[in-house]
């Protein structure tokens, strides 16, 4: 096979890896998305494999993350051609990921059994790698592909995602080393494995939905205002945003059964929340209106060393006025909340015109309302389970993910950023409730079932009763022992790849 050939399978396999997310959102072409891959690199020199998963690597981030583009073009004023370059650069940083794996899979191609058992655990490794190095961007695990599938995914509970990444990537070596070497045992393994994952899900499923059952609803409602990006800050506007929050949460409060708490999305309110009295006073009289403690998303401010710095908050407010509780967001997005590292990124402020200065809250305490206790996520913070987890620790029996992801447009972000939060759920067994500006808004239950959702782009309410759990799972106990174990097994199983390649040698010269 020609490197030609072979680069144009490694395009397949990045392309049928993003096929498997929320787009056309082909959950079970994952299952063989890496095949080509394989087929690929097989034979080939070290640095033809590492272009090769590289190229893998470039075609499926690209595509996956498109949407980057226009969030720093249309949003973030870059031109667009400096817009693309920012998205090849990062796709080129993900990249390196697909083609440590590839050179992986070249180092393991003689040993057939650390081939098919050794790459899910390498794979798992450089997903946890990439979820925690740089700040962490661990978007579009392998294993969120799988997100239609709940009796699949239940074990999340105990291996997090990377229990379902593990066992993708089990399903591509299996397959192929049964085309190679027409072994029927790597097939056998991962058909024992998925077995027992949907066996354990159906029971999990069962048990969890029966716990719901003996514990007292909770009602709850969140308000989707589909406010413009464009005009969510211009002054001109904030009556208008506040009138129709008003009128949403009006409807909500008019159902059947009425909410005890209404949920508003991140920054629903376009202004700085206790320090411009005449809005702030609006606001209340509205909450007071509703005669229901509201939780919202507001800029705030605060002085750190003598330097004003902009904080992301949420506020918990009842109808008296009265602040229950805060929290600030504590996992900032990198270039548009702040710039990282930047002694060495000295320059990337003037390239980033909306880069803010935003600091980092440090309170972990759940928000206490009546007998409840919440977690906050504010934004993509809901894709991190470290946060998830440790407000659980805390004692939080719901989350709550408050969002704008309005800076995404029409485009599939929205649909992986909704998938990807509804895990939190599954994996603590808590209710999450998910409100974004322009949707998509949703209520999950502690399975992750999805108990209705508002659509992109359109404005409206959603109620529903949850039941707070206080469960303690093996994932929130252990946390990534399964990567961990992972991590441990491919550092073995590498390590022990050269001496096996050694033998093989040897007992041919001998021949």
């Amino acid at each position: 096979m020609n490197m030609w050939l072979a680069a144009l399978l490694s395009i397949l396999s990045g392309t049928l890896l993003t096929l498997g997310f929320p787009g056309l959102n082909v959950s079970l072409l994952a299952w063989f998305a890496l095949v080509p891959l394989f087929v690929a690199v097989q034979g080939r020199s070290t640095r033809q494999t590492l272009v090769l998963g590289f190229i893998c690597g470039l075609v499926h981030y690209l595509t996956a993350l498109y949407w980057i583009r226009y969030v720093v073009h249309y949003y973030g004023g870059l031109p667009l051609l400096l817009a693309v370059l920012v998205l090849l650069l990062l796709c080129c940083y993900l990249a390196v990921y697909p083609a440590l794996f590839a050179l992986a899979a070249h180092r393991l191609e003689h040993r057939p059994w650390l081939w098919i058992l050794g790459l899910p655990a390498v794979w798992v490794t450089l997903e946890w790698i990439r979820a925690h190095l740089l700040t962490g961007f661990p978007w579009a695990n392998l294993g969120y592909t799988q997100t239609a599938f709940p009796r699949l995914i239940q074990i999340a509970d105990v291996t997090g995602v990377y229990g379902i990444s593990w066992l993708v990537v089990l399903g591509n070596t299996a397959m192929v080393a049964f085309v190679r070497r027409r072994s029927r045992i790597g097939l056998g393994i991962f058909g024992i494995c998925l077995v027992v994952t949907v066996l354990y899900g159906s029971w999990r499923l069962g048990a969890v939905e029966d716990l719901q059952r003996h514990v007292a609803p909770w009602t709850v409602a969140v308000a989707q205002g589909n406010i413009d990006q464009a005009h969510k800050w211009d002054p001109l506007y904030q009556q208008e945003t506040l009138s129709r929050y008003r009128q949403l949460s009006l409807d909500a409060v008019r159902h059947n059964p009425s909410p005890d708490l209404i949920v508003w999305p991140e920054t629903a309110v376009p202004f700085f929340y206790g320090r411009e009295p005449r809005l702030t006073g609006q606001l209340h009289e509205i909450i007071a209106e509703l005669g229901v403690p509201v939780l919202f998303g507001s800029p705030s401010a605060k002085v750190i060393d003598g330097e004003p710095r902009l904080l992301n908050s949420a506020y918990l407010v009842d109808p008296a006025g009265r602040v229950r509780a805060d929290y600030a967001k504590q996992h900032l997005v990198p270039f548009g909340e702040y710039v990282p590292y930047q002694r060495v990124l000295f320059f990337v402020h003037k390239l980033v015109e909306a880069a803010g200065n935003f600091a980092a809250g440090t309170d972990r305490s759940p928000m206490k309302i009546d007998d409840h206790e919440i977690g906050m996520l504010i934004c993509y913070e809901a894709i991190f389970p470290y946060l998830a987890r440790r407000a659980v620790d805390e004692g939080a029996t719901c989350l709550v993910n408050i969002t704008n992801d309005a800076w995404f447009g029409q485009s599939s972000a929205p649909h992986q950023h909704k998938d990807m939060a509804s895990w939190r759920a599954i994996e603590f067994r808590v209710p999450l409730i998910r409100c974004a500006n322009t949707g998509i808004s949703a209520i999950f239950d502690a399975t992750g079932k999805p108990l209705g959702t508002i659509p992109l782009g359109e404005r409206g309410y959603l109620v529903a009763s949850v039941h707070p759990l206080k469960v303690e799972t093996f994932y929130r106990r252990w946390g990534d022992l399964f990567a961990w174990l992972c991590v441990l097994t491919a550092l073995c199983v590498l390590c022990a790849a050269p001496v096996g390649r050694t033998r093989i040698r040897h007992g041919a010269a001998k021949g």
